[in-house]
């Protein structure tokens, strides 16, 4: 697929089938993760990969928002890897873990399966039911599957470059 294209078409999917996600294909959704840019190419991210029933119901413990998802992964950081400039951001794990996010996502639709990248979880019951340790932060969940619904009518809807560009400062 070309990656423009797999851009436009990706979109937030709120509704999975029952399809089970192959592991391969888990495991190269991951491969685009771990090829992702990083601060100091200090590549502070750690993947809880969770597929079979019992994970998946932990996920359903963390987050209202897997949607009938397959395959879920939860995207973490290790703070003590991360790279820091107090002057910019505390702590680039933050943006690391997009760019890696993001990376997955689109790979995954390029592979003909939808995600939902889901912020809305509780961290602390994500701590507990997954037994993460201290030096990890958890960021977000990607929720993968069969999509079973299309796009909302507002995911082609896109603010004009001439709204969002701003040439030589203001």
């Amino acid at each position: 697929m070309d990656l423009m294209q797999a851009m436009k078409d990706r979109y937030s999917c709120r509704k999975f089938t029952s399809k089970e996600v192959d592991e391969a294909d888990v495991d190269a959704i991951i491969e685009a993760g771990r090829i992702a840019p990083s601060a100091c190419n200090n590549q502070p991210w750690r993947f809880i990969v969770l597929l079979d029933d019992d994970e998946l119901a932990k996920v359903d413990q963390c987050s209202k928002c897997r949607y009938g998802a397959q395959a879920a992964i939860l995207v973490c950081f290790d703070k003590d890897a991360s790279a820091k400039n107090p002057d910019v951001t505390p702590d680039y794990g933050w943006i690391d873990c997009g760019l890696a996010l993001m990376q997955m996502a689109l790979e995954a639709e390029n592979m003909g399966l939808n995600t939902c990248i889901v912020g809305a979880y509780d961290p602390a019951a994500a701590r507990k039911v997954f037994n993460i340790p201290d030096n990890l932060v958890t960021y977000q969940f990607l929720m993968i599957g069969y999509g079973e619904a299309e796009p909302s009518p507002m995911h082609e809807k896109r603010h004009s470059l001439d709204e969002i560009v701003i040439r030589g400062g203001f």
